[in-house]
């Protein structure tokens, strides 16, 4: 079988997307993380912020990108953000000279692409739960079940959940 065929494995994937944006968002807003971790953390939210940005977009990237009507019925309205996906891509992602200098970092607003994102993500998970062929493969259900209790739990008091 084609990996593009195999939907419950490609699903796999799409959870580990929002597990990681979850995972290093709560990493970001411990108390005490160092300037070193900060900034690990702070590549891999927006790594798993853009890919997530991508997959819900309604513009096409290319055949080997998945989208969530690739796993059903997607009727959601989402606004592709190009502030993060231009601020992932040439600040983080890539070596580029659009990398701000230490004395011009401007923080990261969290909150907002967080907040962008989980709407998407618990329709997503929503609708793929119905779906008994994508929920019988490896862990799919712990972690769609897992994910679907922890995203609406996330609140922000000032600039932290």
């Amino acid at each position: 079988m084609k990996k593009k065929e195999d939907k419950p494995a490609a699903l796999d994937h799409a959870l580990y997307e929002i597990e990681m944006l979850v995972h290093s968002l709560l990493a970001l807003c411990r108390a005490g993380i160092s300037p070193r971790d900060g900034s690990g953390w702070l590549e891999v939210f927006a790594t798993h912020a853009r890919n997530l940005n991508e997959f819900f977009a309604p513009k096409e990237f290319g055949g080997a990108y998945m989208k969530p009507s690739h796993f059903g019925a997607w009727n959601h309205s989402y606004v592709f953000d190009t502030d993060l996906a231009r601020r992932a891509s040439s600040q983080v992602s890539h070596l580029t000279y659009d990398r701000e200098r230490p004395e011009e970092k401007t923080p990261w607003p969290f909150e907002r692409h967080f907040s962008t994102l989980r709407e998407p993500a618990l329709i997503f998970l929503k609708a793929v739960r119905q779906c008994e062929p994508l929920m019988a493969y490896h862990a799919n259900r712990a972690r769609t079940d897992a994910l679907l209790d922890v995203l609406p739990k996330i609140q922000f008091e000032g600039n932290a959940p």
